[in-house]
């Protein structure tokens, strides 16, 4: 009745791109949509000149209008069972149903000819059961491209809301035509096309429901997929009011509206995707909570007109009062039934984030321990090899400066001394580095094995910190160190790990190029996530100059690791502020292609303080 896969993807739809030859994003190529467009559009124009030929009885009225329609189905049966075979899987149910409804539509053309050209009433009959069969057809392919466009939300509560939409927007025209159909002559045409006029909102409810969950470049099936509906009962009222009330429609009006009906069914399949389209499966649980319901703004806007309705005519319709009653009751009990749906729903998708979210932690958890254990190793060797063999070469030149003869020595020894610094440079760095890939004190407290949520508390952190620093500026008696730890803080061994590598690593940058006299560390709470803040007072750098070396790499890995953003404060002379804030993404995402990720390097204003 409206819902179909997809249009067109980026530059290939309607924006006149190119597919790819053999697995391009739509099942038919730029060529053949085009031209199918522009023949229905044709065909189109030719019908509603060839009615001006044809007499306004009523046979001639159900002949042209089998003849007009028969070719728009027969090819979009050929169409739509290529889209059915060259399609994705979770469509195929779709297309079944949309051939099928195809298939009893072309069948209704031919029995609606057959009797007029055999004067057969029977026929007459078949062909209004024929399209009476289509209705469900057309109605169960909605359904079934919602339920694939549907993601992890309950089907169900479209459903309800579709029966909602006949509910509300059919009222008032069964309201209108219930005396005319009850008093009519034709009611083998009148009662098939009123249930088909009473079901069409239901279909544009849901196809539009489905469009809204496509991305804008690949709406142009759905888009045509959705004025079928509005198609369908625009071509049916025009029918109806010529039925019942004795409306004298012109025939090339009814046949403009039949056969651009008719146009879209063919056209539809012609711009089928060969993937799945903007399911909502792409997103993340939180990303699929309802945000909003069109539903109740509906009823708010039609039922008060419909009361007003009902309260004005009472005297012509006494049954329009209890209908009325009906009406809203029913819609009371459609909206219960919606909550009770929408609060499994809900229910569901939190338990979905939350085992997402303790799947997330165990991975987390498992890889900052995997990285420390490799830190714990690498220093482990580089204490065995390197600075053994540093220690021993500054013994090898010591032995050398005393043993060697006097003139000898006379010559080397300006150059055995330049030696000596260099190795006593080289061991120091070297310690440092060490001191930096050491584990955190907090590391053999609380749950250090498991990773748990229940890990050592933050004074520890606060001490691994202060620790480090004694550590590192144990050579540079100027310097000093403050970290202040917020005691409210309740962290979990994986986020203290990585609030310390990130605070580590900054003041080892601090060490090594700031030349400060004083380094603040602060970890505080901040908008539901963690903020690490290091700042120092040294020479700075300026931002567009630096590489994204110097531990700012580090740095950002584990900002990651913590769903955070990185920002990077400096200018020459005014010294550096790192701030990371965890927690400040929903997703551990990598950033931008630039390789940076979410690191941002910005110079300090003029007369900017800490936070400038």
């Amino acid at each position: 009745m409206g819902a179909v896969p997809g249009g067109a993807t980026g530059g290939t739809g309607g924006s006149g791109g190119t597919d790819a030859p053999a697995g391009g994003p739509l099942v038919f190529p730029r060529d053949v949509r085009w031209g199918v467009s522009a023949s229905a559009v044709v065909a189109v124009v030719g019908s509603v000149a060839l009615s001006t030929q044809w007499g306004d009885s009523d046979d001639d009225y159900l002949l042209i209008h089998g003849v007009v329609a028969l070719p728009f189905l027969l090819c979009s049966l050929a169409f739509s069972h290529r889209a059915q075979r060259e399609g994705p899987a979770e469509y195929r149910a779709f297309w079944q149903r949309w051939e099928a409804a195809l298939a009893l539509g072309a069948l209704a053309c031919v029995a609606a000819i057959g009797a007029v050209v055999w004067h057969a009433d029977a026929l007459v009959v078949v062909d209004m059961l024929l399209l009476v069969a289509t209705v469900p057809l057309w109605v169960s392919a909605t359904v079934h491209m919602a339920r694939a466009q549907a993601g992890k939300r309950d089907v169900s509560v479209d459903v309800i809301d579709a029966a909602m939409a006949v509910l509300v927007l059919g009222a008032p025209g069964l309201l209108v035509v219930a005396e005319p159909l009850r008093d009519s002559t034709q009611v083998v045409f009148a009662v098939p096309l009123f249930l088909t006029v009473l079901l069409a909102p239901a279909g544009a409810y849901l196809s539009l429901v489905n469009l809204a969950r496509i991305p804008p470049a690949e709406r142009t099936a759905q888009a045509l997929g959705t004025l079928l509906p509005l198609g369908l009962a625009a071509n049916v009222s025009l029918q109806l009011a010529r039925i019942l009330a004795g409306v004298d429609v012109p025939l090339p009006v009814a046949i403009t509206a039949h056969a651009s009906q008719m146009a879209l069914l063919m056209v539809v399949p012609v711009w089928a995707h060969r993937h799945t389209t903007g399911r909502l499966d792409d997103l993340a649980p939180e990303q699929q909570f309802r945000a909003s319901n069109p539903m109740p703004y509906v009823s708010a806007a039609v039922l008060p007109l419909l009361a007003i309705f009902v309260f004005v005519t009472r005297d012509g319709r006494p049954w329009g009062i209890p209908f009325l009653a009906v009406v809203l009751l029913a819609v009371i009990v459609f909206n219960a039934l919606r909550y009770t749906l929408m609060s499994r729903e809900t229910q569901r998708l939190h338990a979905e984030l939350a085992h997402m979210a303790e799947e997330r932690r165990r991975l987390l958890a498992n890889m900052v321990r995997a990285l420390e254990d490799d830190r714990r190793r690498t220093v482990s060797e580089l204490h065995t090899q390197l600075v053994g063999s540093l220690t021993s070469l500054a013994s090898i030149t010591q032995t050398a400066s005393v043993t060697l003869p006097t003139d000898s020595a006379l010559v080397v020894q300006e150059t055995i001394g330049q030696l000596q610094g260099d190795l006593r440079d080289r061991a120091e760095e070297l310690r440092q580095l060490m001191v930096a890939m050491r584990p955190a004190a907090f590391g053999e407290s609380g749950d250090a094995a498991g990773g748990g949520e229940s890990g050592p508390d933050d004074t520890t952190l606060g001490t691994a910190l202060l620790a480090y620093a004694s550590d590192l500026y144990r050579e540079r008696a100027t310097r000093t160190v403050s970290v202040h730890v917020d005691p409210d803080l309740e962290l979990d061994r994986s986020t203290m790990t990585i609030v310390y590598r990130i605070a580590q690593e900054a003041l080892l940058n601090a060490a090594r190029h700031a030349r400060a006299h004083a380094v603040s560390v602060a970890v505080t709470a901040s908008d539901g996530g963690i903020l690490v803040e290091v700042h120092d007072d040294g020479i700075g750098f300026e931002p567009e100059r630096v590489t994204h070396g110097s531990g700012l790499a580090a740095m950002q890995v584990f900002t990651n690791l913590g769903r955070g953003d990185l920002t990077v404060r400096s200018s020459p002379g005014r010294g550096t502020l790192v701030r990371s804030r965890l927690g400040a993404r929903a997703e551990a995402t990598p950033g931008p292609r630039t390789g940076r990720g979410h690191l941002r390097l910005v110079p300090t204003a003029k007369g900017a303080g800490r936070d400038g």
